[in-house]
């Protein structure tokens, strides 16, 4: 078995929809329960992919082709159920936008969202600036004191709370920073973190991104009245754009086994193959959406796949 890194970075507002309401929010976005981060659930990722696979047929049949190989078949009426070579982790967060007093935006991460990526082969751990452990050490953070976010006091404000340098190592906080640039090649606002990154605690990082997710309020219109439906009224969360998560995809050697696959030239494929064919389709396509409400501008992501470090 072998593996990729997939980054999603968000170019509009994404929701993925946890099904339930949560106080005032009637469409809550999908959050891991210890820490709140927003999180792509595996089966969103996996099933915005295979539609990009939908029409790929072997000889007419459904449940059958690249599609079936790479994605797996529950065409059991035809006896070709299968599972996929591609086998997707849920997306996890790396960076988190969010407003500041002084210039307009920053991005946010934390201790354990570095130790994680460090984990799954994202960065290298060696490249982790340290961060006090202190009692006070929600109070402060980790950023450049000669970048647009600084304040002449040695502060950056984000959204209206005040935060001290902690006194780390910038010259990792740089190296850390040319690190994350280099995930999503290309994209001209993600070139910006390296200026624009801020480390805070885990506690704030939870915090923030509880509570600085846009929440867009909706009416449903009556088709017969074209006006507002009675108590049609709902309120949305969305992640912002600009936000990266990434996801470990890993792949196997073909599953498509028994009778109905003989002679089937995807029989055979390796997981080597699996990837590289994955990885044609995401170069090739690179923006892709996911999540709801595609018709009106929501979830469409850059999508890229790299190696992980040598460290994972």
């Amino acid at each position: 078995m072998t593996s990729r890194l997939l980054y999603l970075f968000t170019r509009t507002p994404l929701h993925v929809g946890a099904g339930s309401s949560v106080g005032a929010i009637d469409q809550p976005i999908v959050r891991e329960r210890h820490t709140q981060f927003p999180v792509i659930p595996a089966s969103s990722v996996k099933g915005s992919f295979a539609d990009q696979w939908n029409n790929t047929l072997e000889n007419g049949k459904r449940g059958s082709g690249e599609a079936a190989w790479l994605f797996g078949s529950d065409d059991a009426k035809e006896e070709r159920a299968a599972a996929g070579a591609l086998l997707f982790g849920e997306a996890r967060l790396l960076a988190f936008p969010i407003r500041s007093a002084k210039g307009s935006f920053a991005w946010i991460t934390s201790p354990t969202i570095l130790r994680r990526a460090a984990r799954d082969g994202v960065i290298s751990e060696s490249d982790i600036p340290a961060f006090p452990d202190d009692k006070e050490n929600d109070g402060k953070a980790l950023f450049l004191k000669t970048g647009p976010l600084t304040l002449p006091n040695d502060k950056v404000v984000l959204e209206e709370y005040a935060f001290s340098h902690s006194g780390g190592d910038e010259t990792k906080l740089r190296t850390l920073a040319t690190a994350l640039g280099k995930l999503v090649s290309g994209d001209p606002v993600w070139a910006e973190v390296a200026s624009r990154l801020v480390i805070l605690s885990d506690g704030q990082m939870s915090f923030f991104a509880t509570t600085a997710c846009e929440v867009a309020q909706h009416v449903r219109i009556n088709d017969e009245t074209g006006t507002a439906a009675q108590g049609g009224l709902f309120n949305q969360e969305n992640v912002p754009s600009e936000t990266l998560f990434y996801a470990v995809v890993r792949a196997a050697d073909s599953r498509l086994k028994g009778k109905a696959y003989e002679g089937s030239a995807h029989a055979t494929k390796t997981a080597t193959e699996a990837l590289t064919t994955f990885s044609a389709k995401v170069a090739e396509t690179r923006v892709f959406q996911f999540g709801g409400d595609a018709s009106t501008g929501l979830g469409y992501c850059t999508a890229l796949l790299a190696n992980p470090t040598a460290n994972a």
